[in-house]
């Protein structure tokens, strides 16, 4: 194949960087995976009584799709975890229900609604339901996304491309366009979850990139649109270990080693990190910070 490591290896070290990160690093920044693809992940145990009722976010009302798994997962028990109420969907419902009853344990308040994101009435159905249990959203972090493996453009199936801009982007166009409202009147703000794939281009995943790189443009649009009332970002971020990662690996049959060497800091990011940047945005800190992309890639490949 075109995309095989022999050919990767074969086109140097920058080369293997570059196209390394593409598809594989790159994507694992979305919280999920595409449910033929990705191993169900084992579920942290939360920390009991973990939760401050009266931290940075209390009686803060977040709204957070895809966060079954990955950075979603991390950065709702992070916004749990500084007193906010968490309302989260997934496809998954038995990861859903797992999450839930984490941040419950920990002491947080949050709320699991089963939602495809690719379906507009769900979508639809899902902030509604957010509202109806808590009265409001004052904070929406777009997260859920999916990849597929790497493929070049003329061996990439039109379905595959097809769900990957239905859950990649159109889902964040969806979820804004019913989420907006809210946040105009609580005049809150979003972040939605991009990838610095989706500003620089890369082979081999071109869905995906088309994907991000209209999140990204969605997102400064949205930001001129809305700037008097919602603060409106995206973060972009580069290789992050979640879940994804051991997939990462096994589908460009690569190691860690090689994964990281594209970054400086030389390693990956933890979910944390992303979490942290995220609720940065949406904190008063950032009060005057809209339409950005914040890339969060170890300081090298945006």
């Amino acid at each position: 194949m075109p995309f095989s490591r022999r050919n990767i290896i074969a086109s140097g070290a920058a080369g293997l960087a570059t196209a390394l990160f593409a598809q594989g690093i790159a994507k694992a920044a979305t919280g999920e995976a595409a449910t033929n693809q990705e191993p169900t992940p084992a579920v942290a145990q939360a920390q009991p009584s973990d939760s401050d009722a009266t931290g940075a976010f209390a009686d803060k009302v977040v709204l957070i799709t895809g966060a079954t798994s990955g950075i979603g997962e991390t950065t709702a028990k992070a916004f749990a975890k500084e007193g906010a109420s968490v309302f989260f969907c997934g496809r998954r419902a038995n990861l859903g229900a797992q999450v839930e009853q984490d941040i419950r344990t920990m002491g947080g308040e949050a709320t699991y609604m089963q939602t495809d994101v690719r379906q507009a009435e769900q979508v639809k159905a899902f902030v509604d339901g957010c509202v109806s249990k808590y009265g409001r959203i004052d904070i929406a972090f777009n997260n859920a996304g999916i990849d597929y493996p790497p493929a070049t453009i003329a061996d990439t199936s039109i379905e595959e491309f097809d769900d990957l801009m239905s859950t990649n982007a159109r889902a964040v166009f969806v979820s804004m366009k019913y989420e907006l409202p809210h946040l105009v009147e609580a005049k809150g703000s979003i972040i939605n979850n991009a990838s610095i794939g989706g500003h620089r281009a890369f082979p081999n995943i071109v869905g995906y990139g088309a994907s991000k790189a209209a999140v990204i443009h969605m997102t400064k649009m949205a930001a001129q649109e809305y700037g008097k009332n919602v603060r409106i970002n995206a973060v972009a971020p580069g290789g992050v270990r979640t879940a994804m990662w051991e997939r990462v690996q096994r589908d460009w049959n690569v190691t860690e080693e090689q994964l990281v060497q594209a970054y400086p800091m030389q390693r990956a990011a933890e979910p944390e990190e992303i979490a942290e940047a995220v609720m940065w945005l949406a904190s008063d800190a950032a009060s005057y910070v809209s339409g950005m992309k914040l890339d969060i890639d170890g300081g090298g490949l945006g």
